[in-house]
């Protein structure tokens, strides 16, 4: 996690995240955010309630889960901080792409994300990995100034553990969490 000193306050995470170009028709981000998209679309069909949590100004899984005739909810805290949709009830699939490692308080945001998700839920997780110690000092996505915690497999897996969560994949750069169903 890097030093809470140095995290940017909001309005420079806004100016930084403005230089991304993450619009939500283009090509090349939607290919970006492929690995994602095909776990969420696994789960879209009529009635499935879904939400982009974290999708920034544009939210590119939103559009493509339209296209295909379900539509979700989008939440950002700097973008869309709609905080309505995290009190309208509980989602079927939640997609969190490129927004993990912005977590200032990653445990609460786990929390709050999984009680927004039914039972039997996922949750769809897209970051980069971070690499060993010999390939961290060269990873270009440690230098981003608004990324202020990373994850590692083991990471995931640690994570499951203490939430209580199945693992359905982890495959970098996805990550894919099911809700544990009531026990009978």
């Amino acid at each position: 996690m890097r030093d809470p000193v140095a995290w940017p306050d909001p309005a420079a995470e806004r100016a930084h995240y403005r230089l991304h170009e993450n619009d939500a028709d283009d090509p090349h981000y939607r290919r970006f955010l492929a690995p994602a998209f095909e776990r969420v679309r696994d789960c879209l069909r009529p009635g499935v309630r879904g939400l982009d949590f974290g999708c920034g100004p544009d939210s590119a899984i939103a559009a493509q889960a339209a296209e295909d005739g379900v539509p979700m909810a989008v939440f950002d805290p700097l973008f869309h901080p709609d905080e309505g949709v995290l009190r309208d009830g509980h989602y079927d699939v939640i997609s969190c792409t490129e927004t993990v490692e912005h977590l200032h308080r990653p445990m609460a945001v786990m929390a709050r994300i999984e009680s927004l998700l039914r039972p039997g839920g996922r949750l769809v997780i897209q970051t980069g990995f971070a690499p060993e110690a010999e390939a961290f000092a060269g990873w270009h996505y440690w230098r981003d100034p608004t990324h202020v915690i990373l994850f590692r497999p083991e990471t995931f897996r640690w994570l499951a553990a203490m939430r209580g969560w199945q693992v359905v994949e982890i495959a970098s750069p996805v990550v894919v969490f099911e809700m544990p169903l009531p026990a009978h």
